[in-house]
């Protein structure tokens, strides 16, 4: 490694890490807006193109001006998360809500922070003062929040979930301040949003860099290095990314992307002996055509391999037919699942890779479009003759394994199961097969592959039985047990989780599910016993009291389920709604029943006691034909099953509507 090599001024194409700050350059007035902003508003929304660099200004430019003894500041949250933990030993939850306090606080424990909500998280979060005594502002930063709008469609209800805990959170809590960082052809979701409007908001968008800011965001990190660039040098550079050979300044503008494709590609070209960037060397080295033309193969090739089976060739020919029209950019009309014969998988990765990107200015509520992300691409996607092979290096297990995560998030179980293979095939060390294999348990369950996941969670246990892992092991039995439970064997369920309980013993959320594997089996009293327990140690479990408040309601004892209840109050969980109806309804309260039932939403379809409770309300109301008809769809249900008990208490609904 030359002394070059080791110190990285142009970290190439990922985001400026915190640690990055000393060679972020060219925002410097952005970063000082937007903090700002950002400790002047409840609300902050940092908006732009993909690209544009707002994971960076974020991380290198505004985190380092903030002062801890003045400011809480909290790590960069995100609202999609994949991780090897396995999920099915985590309480049912909001993943956007998970997804955010994970990165909010990644020390603690996924169990506990399935288990909040965002004021709980901030209640229970020491309040900081300064140092005369008066608290600190708190301030909380979400990047990449378009997450929130183009994940899957499973997810639609948790999105109104976390918005409106986000509401309540900022309404309660006036020392909070909240920055939300989302691409642009997504903003108006969040600025146009009705529950949001009564916040008070900063707005910035970020657009692309001003000749001033690229030039120093070009000869910036090489300050105190050694090296240097000859003024003509840079202009020169800033020249060739312009595609402007005038001298107005105004008239040039950079995209950040292409700045640093091109200035890591000079840095890591230049003989070893150079110091003194010249003319020469930006031609020779730099030229910024071939540097971007090897940039666009380079991302072509990764997502034709990742998606196409390598077909590179029939990926750009489909981008120039699709995307260039009389040597304009045209856009295209997305798709339910395809887009112009493409699936939009790979929509999503090349605009992960920055050759795609959302059209901009479209009427709210218009179907999405997307177009090349530069004019300049429509040159550089090159005829089939004029684009020599790209030679990708071998892929390791963790970025096979990163690629799976991705593609999970986005719903995509089949090449999440794909790549978690291949990530598996080559990996040699045990600990990492351990991971993989809870990671493809993840999938499996979440692809209601309840076998295969019972099968990954078991090797995972084993491996990490072997590292000496105990809590490990405890949680993938929990896994075993929730995946034995959503196949309909309880009982098969408990003696996992018993011994999962065993080698967790502080983990509330693996003693919740015992109780519910308890219940399922008809050991009412049993799971009480441990859901009293839970609660003891931690009063405001909401998944503790959730269950406790079901359980009741089956054992006849309406009015202390009802107690549980309102400590769940706001309830926004269907599956909750409907049991908390059908306890208004016992105690004489139909009007109110009837108006929970009302809001339910398809959320309730395939949950078997979901709608066995909205069976037992309708019956209440005397509406027998309709509980007869929810009570057959409760018994056909798989996710979750009836239990038995429940399961004869549809059969009598249904027996009692054929006799009325």
């Amino acid at each position: 490694m030359t002394s070059r090599d080791r110190l990285e001024p142009y970290v190439g194409l990922r985001a400026f890490r915190r640690q990055d700050s000393g060679k972020f350059f060219g925002r410097e007035r952005e970063a000082y807006e937007v903090c700002d902003l950002w400790r002047s508003n409840q609300l902050t929304v940092l908006y732009g193109p993909s690209g544009a660099g707002k994971t960076s200004l974020l991380n290198a430019g505004i985190l380092p001006l903030l002062d801890p003894s003045q400011n809480d500041v909290l790590p960069l949250g995100r609202l999609s998360y994949s991780s090897v933990f396995p999920s099915a030993a985590l309480p049912e939850h909001n993943p956007h809500v998970f997804a955010l306090l994970s990165s909010w606080s990644p020390e603690d424990s996924p169990t506990r922070l399935a288990g909040l909500t965002l004021s709980q998280f901030f209640r229970n979060r020491p309040s900081r003062q300064d140092p005369y005594g008066d608290p600190v502002l708190r301030l909380a930063a979400i990047d990449q929040a378009e997450d929130l709008f183009l994940g899957s469609g499973r997810h639609a209800p948790y999105r109104e979930w976390f918005i409106d805990q986000l509401v309540e959170v900022l309404r309660r809590d006036l020392d909070l301040r909240v920055l939300i960082s989302i691409r642009d052809d997504q903003v108006n979701m969040i600025l146009r949003n009705e529950r949001l409007n009564d916040m008070s908001k900063g707005r910035f968008a970020l657009g692309p860099l001003e000749s001033a800011a690229a030039h120093r965001a070009i000869v910036g990190p090489l300050t105190g290095t050694g090296y240097s660039y000859a003024d003509e040098a840079a202009q020169r550079l800033l020249q060739d990314l312009s595609g402007v050979r005038d001298d107005a300044p105004e008239s040039k503008v950079i995209e950040p992307v292409q700045l640093q494709v091109v200035c890591a590609r000079l840095w890591y070209s230049l003989p070893p002996d150079v110091t003194h960037i010249t003319v020469e060397h930006i031609i020779e080295y730099a030229n910024v055509r071939r540097s971007l033309e090897s940039f666009v193969d380079g991302m072509i090739a990764e997502a034709a391999r990742d998606h196409l089976d390598g077909d590179a060739v029939g990926l750009r020919a489909w981008l120039r037919s699709n995307f260039v029209a009389d040597s304009t950019r045209t856009s295209v009309q997305r798709g339910d699942t395809h887009t112009a014969g493409m699936p939009n998988e790979v929509i999503a990765a090349l605009i992960d890779r920055h050759i795609l990107t959302p059209r901009e200015g479209l009427a709210e509520g218009a179907v999405p479009q997307y177009e090349l992300s530069q004019e300049s691409l429509i040159h550089l996607i090159r005829e089939d003759d004029g684009a020599p092979g790209v030679t990708l290096s071998e892929r390791t297990p963790e970025e096979h394994l990163h690629s799976a995560q991705h593609a999970l998030r986005e719903g995509g179980f089949a090449r999440a199961r794909r790549e978690g293979e291949k990530a598996l095939a080559l990996s040699v060390s045990s600990r990492l097969r351990a991971e993989i294999e809870s990671f493809l348990g993840n999938v499996a369950f979440a692809d209601a592959r309840y076998d295969a996941a019972i099968d990954h969670y078991r090797r995972a246990s084993a491996l990490f039985e072997l590292d000496g892992q105990t809590e490990a092991v405890g949680r993938l039995l929990a896994a075993v047990g929730r995946s034995h439970r959503a196949r309909g064997e309880s009982r098969l369920a408990i003696p996992e989780l018993a011994s999962a309980v065993q080698r967790a013993p502080d983990d509330a959320g693996i003693r919740t599910e015992l109780a519910w594997a308890l219940w399922y089996c008809g050991h009412s009293q049993a799971a009480l016993d441990v859901l009293n327990n839970v609660l003891h140690h931690d009063g405001n479990s909401l998944p503790a009291l959730r269950a406790r408040a079901e359980i009741l309601l089956d054992l006849g004892r309406p009015e202390e389920a009802l107690s549980d209840f309102g400590r769940l109050q706001p309830i926004r969980e269907p599956w909750v709604r409907a049991a908390y109806a059908h306890a208004l309804a016992l105690v004489g309260e139909p009007g109110k029943a009837r108006r929970e039932i009302a809001a339910l939403d398809a959320a309730t379809d395939g949950h078997g006691p979901a709608l066995l409770h909205t069976a037992l309300v309708e019956e209440q109301a005397s509406n027998l034909h309709v509980a007869a008809e929810l009570a057959r769809r409760a018994l056909g249900a798989q996710a979750p099953p009836l239990p038995p008990h429940l399961a004869r208490t549809a059969e009598r609904i249904i027996r009692g509507s054929s006799g009325s």
